[in-house]
């Protein structure tokens, strides 16, 4: 794993108790050991694959020229949604006006975190069905959507954000914060702006490829001033995938400390809100410690930050320190086709913090 500290967690401990005094074999916690006498109770723990990331500072958010290149790339993108308003006449749309504004509060800063874990690889299929049959997690995120992305290698999506948490929570972690993201897939180095590197590599990663005009003509008519009703590009095969790939198939696109596909495949809930008023944006009045942010006091549907670009955008949106341009329209409790998610934890603070340092691939 190129350096990285990967551990597997997750088995199945059976635990024997024997009539008159027995002895209890697992790791099972203290709650779940109790068993009838003379009886074998079969415990399966959740199953996970893990990378560490130990504590530290980084440097995270996107510097002026970065955010400039991400804005122009944004607006060949997504032509159809700039324009001006039909009674101010000022500009409206989320590549020149909302997107850069976000980006715009999103300037280089340093960040401490405390060590964490994090997935290896985004949640499948598979593992949510455990969580399901284990009675953990609603059966929902299975049924309500599209069943053609329903299989079980695959990254889960057409999963909600409160889904996602249960889930997480299921295993005995929770979604990982915005920065914790930023860090497992950029490591130390500033200037890297993907999990690999600072260099473009398309066929690495699944992605998706711009909207093309044909189609753009035919949805014209579903665009409102502000919001249009389409915001996908298409699939774009040429990176080896058409949908959606098996979860870690592109392992050149590994993260500096093992992670997967943090660059597309599907795009990631993470645990913080995400909030653009005059206010706050970005990460405005952000702490530089452990910082999360919540959602507004009595918000009935807030809306959660999503990174790392999807099978369904363009390339340009799974940079590691942008956001999704589209980002103010992610409700928690909506579903969408492009995303799904991974569950971090945090460390104790005896764990030892000697966890190897990022190392990045050699090319191919």
């Amino acid at each position: 794993m190129r350096g990285s500290a990967l551990v597997a967690v997750g088995a199945v401990v059976a635990v024997t108790a024997v009539s008159g005094g027995g002895i209890g074999i697992g790791l099972a916690p203290a709650a779940d050991r109790a068993a009838v006498p003379g009886r074998v109770t079969r415990i399966v723990a959740p199953e996970r694959i893990e990378v560490f990331v130990p504590s530290g500072r980084f440097e995270m958010g996107v510097d002026e020229d970065a955010a400039l290149v991400a804005v122009q790339q944004c607006e060949q993108a997504y032509p159809a949604v700039a324009g001006t308003h039909p009674v101010t006449g000022k500009p409206v749309g989320f590549c020149g006006v909302d997107y850069e504004l976000d980006l715009v509060h999103m300037q280089p800063r340093n960040v401490y975190l405390d060590a964490f874990a994090i997935d290896r690889d985004e949640v499948s299929v598979a593992a949510y069905r455990r969580c399901v049959a284990a009675g953990g997690c609603d059966l929902d995120a299975l049924i309500s959507a599209d069943e053609r992305y329903i299989h079980d290698d695959w990254p889960l999506v057409n999963v909600t954000w409160l889904e996602a948490q249960d889930f997480c929570r299921w295993r005995g972690g929770r979604l990982p914060t915005e920065a914790e993201w930023e860090r497992a897939a950029r490591g130390d180095d500033p200037k890297a702006t993907w999990p690999w590197g600072d260099d473009d590599r398309p066929k690495d990663f699944n992605h998706g490829q711009p909207r093309t005009e044909a189609m753009r003509e035919l949805e014209r008519t579903q665009v409102t001033a502000l919001v249009p009703a389409t915001l996908l590009g298409d699939p774009d095969d040429s990176d080896g995938t058409a949908l959606i790939a098996a979860a870690g198939r592109y392992v050149w696109g590994e993260g500096p400390y093992g992670t997967r596909d943090q660059a597309g495949n599907v795009a990631e809930w993470t645990a913080d809100a995400y909030v653009h008023d005059d206010n706050q944006k970005g990460y405005d009045n952000l702490a530089a410690t452990n910082p999360v942010r919540e959602p507004k006091p009595g918000e009935l549907a807030p809306v959660r930050v999503v990174r790392g670009g999807s099978w369904r955008q363009p390339a340009f949106v799974a940079h590691a320190n942008l956001r999704d341009p589209f980002n103010r329209l992610y409700q928690q409790s909506q579903r969408f086709s492009h995303i799904g998610f991974r569950c971090a934890r945090v460390l104790p603070q005896s764990a030892p913090s000697s966890a190897p340092p990022p190392v990045r691939p050699s090319p191919r």
